[in-house]
């Protein structure tokens, strides 16, 4: 078989490998089916939950169209494009394969864990004139193309404030959506605010200059600079509703885009339009990213949108808000603690994230973590000890006993 194939007038690579064993791993393979033809191959490859992705492909009638594996690819014979999509922590071990293989990959958020790593990952793909793309998935969206039109014709931007919300339990693409108990929230949602922060401001790069952490790191909101325009940001989890709204406050009006359900409105003033009403016959953004992406792979031009200099940048924000967030989570985590309590839903999320950080645990585990950690800090309450604890982020409760 050609390495690559002829599909809708492109060229497309003929393998195409998923790596990742979750929800969206086999969201991305589905999608992938419904952009190539038969005659392309793809392939779901997981190490730890192939059993899971076998049974959701049957669900979903792919079980024949999808090749579902237990190990990587073994080499370029095997997939001639790949899309990382496993958990953070493990991006860039994936990465480093595929570019090892010199095979083009495509990261979803984020790139990888610091921005230290992802620049790693950059230099390896530039200086062997590798593809290495970052996913943005709302950079191929018609309706925030929109929205920064708009914004672009406004001569006095004031501020910024974005809203990012997930209930506690959602259904996505016809599967209840989890997220990574191990991965705070900022370092989940940051790399899609500082991609659309981007898109509309463009030009200025975000820092983080304040922040203030609720709920033990479920609710964060942040302080962030786009350049001289302030914006702020609310981040929560395991909140009363799905929300994605952007407000920018210009010179006389304010400008909206609520996306929560997708194209959303945008409201100017008092005046309100659809931002996309081709939505319904167009191809959603993931399948356009997609499309850019094997275009790319094999061998056609690059889009702008798939830099992974924008997933960088991202890194870099998620580095320095991670320095407050720790000393924000030290100092909740020391008052919570000293609470000889029942531990509640917060205490339960903050410890919980840092007993996963290097991966899932069962729930029974989680508990008994809960617990080790609470005795040990019964006997020994200072906040160096809590210091060591956040700054491990321990994989499991038995390092902690």
């Amino acid at each position: 078989m050609k390495d690559t194939s002829e599909t809708d007038g492109e060229c497309c690579p003929a393998r195409v490998a998923v790596i990742g064993g979750g929800r969206w791993a086999c969201v991305v393979a589905e999608k992938l089916c419904s952009l190539v033809p038969d005659s392309i191959g793809v392939s779901v490859h997981s190490r730890h939950n192939s059993r899971a992705v076998a049974d959701w492909m049957a669900a979903h009638s792919l079980q024949r169209r999808v090749l579902v594996c237990s190990e990587w690819p073994r080499s370029a014979a095997d997939a001639n494009a790949v899309i990382v999509a496993n958990a953070a922590r493990d991006h860039a071990a994936a990465v480093d394969w595929a570019l090892a293989a010199e095979i083009p990959v495509l990261v979803e958020k984020p790139l990888a864990l610091s921005a230290a790593i992802a620049q790693q990952l950059i230099d390896r793909a530039r200086s062997r004139s590798l593809r290495l793309g970052a996913a943005h998935v709302f950079l191929f969206a018609a309706y925030l193309e929109r929205f920064a039109a708009l914004i672009a014709r406004e001569r006095d931007i004031r501020s910024a404030h974005v809203c990012w919300e997930d209930p506690r339990v959602e259904t996505r693409y016809g599967d209840e959506k989890r997220f990574d108990p191990g991965l705070p929230v900022f370092a989940d949602w940051l790399p899609h605010v500082s991609s659309i922060v981007g898109a509309l401001l463009p030009g200025s790069s975000l820092r983080c200059e304040d922040l203030r952490l609720l709920r033990g790191g479920a609710h964060v909101e942040l302080k962030l600079a786009a350049g001289s325009v302030p914006c702020s940001v609310q981040l929560i989890r395991n909140g009363g509703r799905r929300r994605r709204v952007i407000e920018i406050a210009a010179a006389g009006r304010a400008l909206r885009l609520d996306f929560s359900t997708e194209p959303g409105r945008i409201s100017c003033g008092v005046t309100t339009e659809d931002p996309d009403p081709d939505w319904n016959a167009r191809q959603s953004p993931l399948a356009l990213m997609l499309r850019a992406f094997l275009r790319w792979a094999a061998g056609g031009r690059f889009d702008f949108r798939l830099d992974s200099e924008i997933g960088l940048r991202a890194c870099r924000l998620i580095d320095e808000t991670l320095a407050r967030y720790d000393a924000a989570l030290l100092t909740w985590l020391s008052g919570r603690l000293t609470d000889p309590g029942d531990t509640d839903e917060d205490l339960r999320y903050a410890l919980g994230e840092i007993l996963q950080y290097r991966g899932l645990l069962s729930a029974g585990a989680i508990e008994r973590g809960i617990e080790r950690v609470r005795a040990r800090f019964a006997r020994a309450p200072d906040t160096g000890w809590v210091k060591a604890l956040i700054s491990a982020r321990a994989a499991d409760s038995e390092e902690q006993s």
